[in-house]
C-alpha cells in the first residue's frame, strides 16, 4: 500500500491581532491574504462591535407585539405541537447558514474570558490542549450546529463551563439534550466544569 502524503501547514499571521493562523491548503492561505480575512476570535469582536448599541425603533417594537399576541395560544397553528429533534437540527443548521451569508460569515456565539481561562489551568493539570474561543476558536460541529466551549482533537474531549443560569429547570433539560447529543456524533468523553468548580466527567 502507498503511504499517503500528508497535506502541509501553512502559515500566516491575522491583521488584526497578529495571532498565528494556521492552514491546510496553499489555496485557502492565498484567499486569506487576497481578502486580508482576520482570525476567528477577531471576527467575533468585530461581529460583537458591530451590533454593540443597536437600537429598534418604537415602530419595529410594536409590530413584533402585535405578531405575538396573533400567534399566542390556540390562535397559533402549531399549538399543541412540538418539533422533532431532527427538525429542531436542521433548523438550528439553517439559521447558522442564514446568518453567516447575510454577515459574510464568521459568526460565532459570545464567549467568558474567565472560562477559557479555566478551561486552560483544567487542560495544563491534567493533560489536554483544548482549542476554545481564545485559542483558534470554539470547535464548531457542524453536522450538529454546535459550538462547544472546548475540545481536544486529539484526545476527543470536549469540555464546557456551566455558569449558574445553567441550574434553571429549562436550561438543565436543554443541556442535558444537546451533551447527548454531541456524545453520540463524536463518541467523546465530556467533561463539564461548574461555576461552583465542581467537575463532572461523563
Amino acid at each position: 500500500m502507498k503511504n499517503k502524503k500528508k497535506k502541509n501547514n501553512f502559515i500566516r499571521n491575522c491583521p488584526q491581532c497578529k495571532n498565528i493562523i494556521k492552514y491546510k491548503y496553499k489555496r485557502s492561505i492565498w484567499k486569506a491574504n487576497k481578502d486580508n480575512r482576520v482570525c476567528h476570535s477577531c471576527k467575533c469582536k468585530n461581529l460583537s462591535l458591530k451590533f454593540k448599541g443597536r437600537k429598534f425603533t418604537s415602530k419595529w417594537l410594536e409590530n413584533l407585539r402585535k405578531n405575538h399576541a396573533n400567534f399566542q395560544g390556540k390562535k397559533n397553528p402549531f399549538f399543541g405541537k412540538h418539533h422533532s429533534e431532527e427538525s429542531i437540527r436542521k433548523m438550528r443548521i439553517g439559521l447558522i447558514k442564514y446568518l453567516n451569508e447575510k454577515f459574510g460569515g464568521g459568526i460565532c456565539p459570545r464567549y467568558n474570558e474567565s472560562a477559557c481561562k479555566l478551561i486552560d489551568e483544567y487542560g495544563q493539570k491534567n493533560g489536554y490542549t483544548f482549542q476554545h474561543a481564545m485559542n483558534g476558536g470554539e470547535y464548531f460541529i457542524s453536522e450538529l450546529g454546535y459550538w462547544v466551549d472546548g475540545y481536544d482533537k486529539e484526545k476527543n474531549t470536549v469540555i464546557e463551563y456551566y455558569e449558574k443560569a445553567h441550574n434553571k429547570i429549562k436550561k438543565i433539560k436543554k443541556d442535558e439534550k444537546r451533551k447527548n447529543n454531541i456524545i453520540k456524533y463524536l463518541h467523546c468523553k465530556f467533561i463539564i466544569l461548574h461555576e461552583n468548580k465542581k467537575v463532572e466527567i461523563i
